[in-house]
């Protein structure tokens, strides 16, 4: 008997078989959790839904967290599956590759909302469309990264959007 046996555990943000993302899941999994998976559209059908399947999962939903439209796609089909959610899983983070080097005060003000949105407030986003479905006891969690505490060269505006998670993380709390 798994300590997540009937539990079930929806994770976004699984990129590849190294991610923390998949990590986490392995570990639900391994704990008896059922699973399902939501990662940005271009890499659903070749990474994630392969890895999926190693689990058992069928849930498997392509999702652009920057739209509330899509989020809520994605939870209806949950809701529609399993009816209940108990853990989210938020491993979202993301920066256009030219907003990293260089220098944090040249970041566009484009790059900039965009790596806030995805890296923070989707976990706002994804909290709000998920609280219906969290059970008693459910739990959210999120991954957030030293450089949000400390300068960290070529981490630039995503050391900004750690630090924005980690206070949406407590005012969420």
């Amino acid at each position: 008997m798994g300590l997540l046996d009937g539990k079930t555990a929806l994770v976004f943000g699984v990129a590849n078989d190294h991610s923390i993302a998949w990590g986490i899941a392995r570990a639900l999994h391994e704990h008896g959790a059922t699973l399902g998976f939501s990662s940005h559209p271009d890499l659903v059908e070749r990474r994630v839904r392969p890895l999926a399947a190693t689990l058992g999962a069928s849930f498997v939903e392509p999702c652009d967290v920057a739209s509330d439209a899509d989020i809520e796609r994605v939870v209806d089909r949950w809701r529609t599956a399993y009816g209940h959610l108990d853990v989210l899983v938020h491993a979202l983070a993301f920066a256009r590759r030219e907003e990293l080097a260089g220098r944090f005060v040249d970041t566009s003000r484009d790059g900039f909302a965009t790596a806030l949105d995805v890296s923070a407030y989707s976990l706002v986003g994804l909290a709000r469309a998920t609280a219906p479905l969290l059970r008693p006891g459910g739990s959210i969690m999120t991954l957030t990264y030293y450089g949000a505490e400390k300068v960290v060269p070529n981490y630039n505006v995503m050391g900004v959007a750690k630090a924005a998670l980690e206070a949406a993380v407590r005012y969420l709390a």
